[in-house]
């Protein structure tokens, strides 16, 4: 039987979270600029007490950036427009979910590491519920696509060739090309790669026209 974290773990632990997170808001370079020996000094815990509840600096990082992630699913869970509605204009419906989650994996240079970190798998000590958010997200992208595939009434159609689950590896693909771009200062606009997305998507996803020659 798994044992419930006692009430002291649970305390410290939160402190460590606070202390980092005050840490980040307070340092010019926000989650980069986070050391374990400052968290340390902050919270009025020793530095290996910091290591021994979340494994290493990515571990405690995870946790940080796992509330964007949260808030990113909740106001995924929270839209509860039917598929109809929201499929008047697919592609559209789709760059917004797509742009929502590469603007928040843009935040920091450390919240696009540990998020291309952790695709798929949990690597290292990352927070199990990072992984778990992620795949939420995927699994609406999958949802989308599955509804847009079999309703005939939607325009453009999406190509039938491909399961949704395949597609959605795609678009996770075009969004963290378009991510280091823009970390990369490669692109430096958002809408200009949500234009480059537009066209991925399209060339990717879309049906091919009926030829009327």
């Amino acid at each position: 039987m798994t044992r419930k974290p006692q009430k002291r773990t649970l305390v410290t632990r939160s402190k460590i979270l606070a202390s980092a997170a005050d840490l980040a808001a307070e340092h010019d370079r926000g989650l980069e600029g986070l050391t374990a020996e400052a968290i340390s000094e902050h919270a009025g815990v020793a530095k290996g007490t910091i290591f021994a509840h979340f494994g290493d600096m990515d571990g405690l990082l995870s946790y940080l950036l796992l509330d964007r992630l949260r808030e990113l699913r909740a106001g995924a869970d929270a839209d509860d427009t039917p598929l109809a509605e929201l499929s008047a204009d697919p592609v559209a419906t789709l760059l917004d979910r797509m742009m929502s989650l590469i603007e928040v994996i843009t935040e920091s240079q450390t919240m696009l590491r540990v998020f291309m970190d952790n695709i798929g798998v949990t690597k290292g000590h990352c927070a199990p519920e990072f992984v778990e958010n992620l795949d939420a997200l995927d699994g609406k992208l999958q949802n989308f696509l599955a509804y847009w595939q079999t309703a005939a009434e939607i325009t453009p159609a999406l190509r039938k060739d491909r399961d949704p689950a395949e597609m959605v590896d795609g678009l996770i693909a075009f969004m963290i090309h378009g991510a280091i771009l823009f970390r990369s200062h490669q692109v430096d606009d958002l809408g200009k790669i949500r234009q480059r997305l537009t066209r991925h998507v399209e060339a990717f996803l879309l049906s091919p026209a009926p030829r009327t020659d």
